[in-house]
């Protein structure tokens, strides 16, 4: 029991480490735990470039040991699976260094990383795979290797903007000189302050936040006033990559564009709109320089002319900015374009950042593998709706759900036999739960499911459910999988999220020890 609970606390550090050289560390431990090498090395590889990336060496004479690593590469024909031992003529290894064992570390038929050990092993090649093949150790390199290619996308993305933000200074200093040409001229110089004041609210905007439905709402209502035009609007993929939206600022007596884009021959043109990448000048007789967008529309709209400006990132076309004028048909020069082509560039990457926040943080607090909560927002939710019913007197149930045999799953029928069973669970979690309740995987094949204002009484029966949902998953090759589920209430069993958590484990033990695929009730 004692070993089985190391192994578990070892999976739950692997997979809640997110730092490539701290999950090689605790990797190196296991492995010169396990195996007992002289050293070991864990060679990290880069799909992109297909060759190891990073490389750290661990246990006795470093330096030597370095030396053979450093010169150490493989083909793809030599990525056997299993503990391998390495021909000492071939890859030239020095006495005081072998035996040398190999171990790929794979995702699905991806390699993601290579423990190599010099020295004699603990136990046999075939025995000290299975140890190994325990460790989530894929999922940990891969995760970890992903989150810091994103960290240095970030940072280009940040040096991007910074570039992006010494283009506007200058295009300030342009634009005040040019104020200061045409200070004789009254109108010219209300009308270019005016500009100046909307790309310096815009600019400061984008820079000073990240939520970017306000910046993108007062940025329509900030062109629209600026421009004094009918209608000024932005559609596109504003808030996520999947679902267009659209944001708009029009006069009290001019109809919503609303109301004309929530219709097919809308959604024809939002379409349209997005794939072109260059201004497109659009008059009451259809689109002046293009015929592809749906021109009907346009004189249901109503519009004597309009000026469509991408918003473009990274060759991708984000969104759409449109300014309409229902009164007069607009000149729009180069100076009109230029501005606002600038703006749209601002406002691209606000977007974009805006975007990739949103992603971070919902890879902070979401599994990997499921896609649902992962321990770290489990934990949060757990305070808070704990705190909550207790302020207010209600009930508050937990319920713990440990899946089945996933060792003897793994072992038979693969890793991804076992993450498919682990995915099931949290499937049938995620679609039978209510709206009020927090599923989570807490580690390995362990899952919680927050209750809030339930009493034990319904909890038990959602429990039970839960349990005949899960026993109906089929796995290909193992059959229908079953979980062990552990129930605890406040206040029958517990005072303290801590005290409840160790009742509903306690349920949960008992549950498996009762001969598992059972729901148990705390004592």
């Amino acid at each position: 029991m004692a070993s089985g609970l190391d192994t578990s606390r070892d999976k739950v550090r692997l997979l809640s480490s997110t730092d490539v050289e701290e999950v090689v560390t605790i990797m190196s431990e296991i492995v010169l735990g396990l195996g007992a090498p002289k050293s070991c090395a864990i060679l990290v590889f880069d799909p992109d470039l297909e060759e190891f990336s990073d490389r750290f060496i661990f246990g006795e004479k470093k330096s030597a040991f370095a030396k053979f690593v450093e010169k150490f590469n493989l083909e793809e024909d030599e990525l056997e699976p299993g503990v391998i031992e390495l021909d000492s003529d071939d890859f030239d290894i020095a006495a005081e260094m072998q035996p040398a064992h190999v171990y790929h570390i794979k995702d699905i038929d991806s390699l993601c990383a290579t423990i190599v050990m010099s020295g004699d092993l603990r136990y046999e090649a075939d025995d000290l795979e299975q140890m190994f093949d325990d460790y989530p150790f894929a999922t940990a390199v891969k995760r970890a290797w992903e989150l810091r290619e994103l960290s240095h996308e970030n940072e280009r993305l940040r040096k991007r903007y910074e570039e992006l933000e010494d283009r506007i200074i200058s295009m300030e200093e342009q634009t005040r000189q040019l104020i200061h040409d045409v200070m004789l001229k009254d109108s010219l110089r209300t009308k270019h302050t005016d500009r100046e004041r909307l790309l310096y609210r815009i600019s400061n905007a984008v820079r000073s936040s990240l939520d970017i439905e306000k910046v993108v709402k007062d940025a329509v209502e900030n062109i629209g006033a600026t421009y004094q035009v009918s209608r000024t609007f932005i559609m596109g993929f504003i808030r996520d990559s999947e679902r267009i939206d659209v944001y708009e600022h029009h006069r009290g007596d001019v109809p919503s564009a609303k109301v004309f884009l929530d219709t097919v021959e809308g959604s024809e043109f939002i379409h349209g709109a997005l794939v072109k990448k260059v201004p497109q000048y659009l008059t009451d007789d259809g689109v002046a320089n293009d015929s592809e967008i749906h021109s009907q529309l346009l004189r249901q709209m109503d519009f004597r002319s309009a000026l469509l400006v991408p918003l473009v990132m990274r060759d991708q076309v984000l969104a759409v900015l449109c300014l309409q004028d229902c009164v007069i048909p607009r000149e729009w020069d180069i100076d009109d374009v230029s501005l606002l082509s600038s703006l749209a560039d601002q406002l691209s990457v606000g977007i974009e950042n805006a975007q990739l926040h949103a992603e971070r943080e919902r890879q902070a607090v979401t599994d990997g593998l499921t896609g649902i909560n992962n321990r770290r927002k489990f934990m949060d939710e757990f305070e808070r709706e704990f705190v909550r019913a207790k302020r207010y007197g209600e009930p508050f149930s937990l319920i713990v759900v440990d899946l089945d045999f996933l060792k003897k799953i793994n072992d038979n029928f693969g890793h991804q036999a076992g993450d498919e069973a682990i995915k099931s669970v949290a499937t049938v979690m995620k679609q039978s739960c209510r709206t009020i309740d927090i599923p989570a995987r807490y580690g390995g094949e362990e899952f919680c499911l927050l209750l809030p204002n339930t009493d034990l009484e319904l909890a038990g029966q959602i429990a039970e459910r839960l349990r005949k949902l899960i026993n109906e998953c089929f796995i290909v090759g193992y059959g229908n999988i079953s979980a062990s589920i552990g129930v605890a209430c406040y206040p029958n069993h517990a005072a303290d999220p801590d005290a409840l958590f160790q009742k509903a484990d306690e349920a949960l033990y008992k549950a498996k020890e009762g001969g598992r695929n059972r729901v148990c009730n705390a004592e």
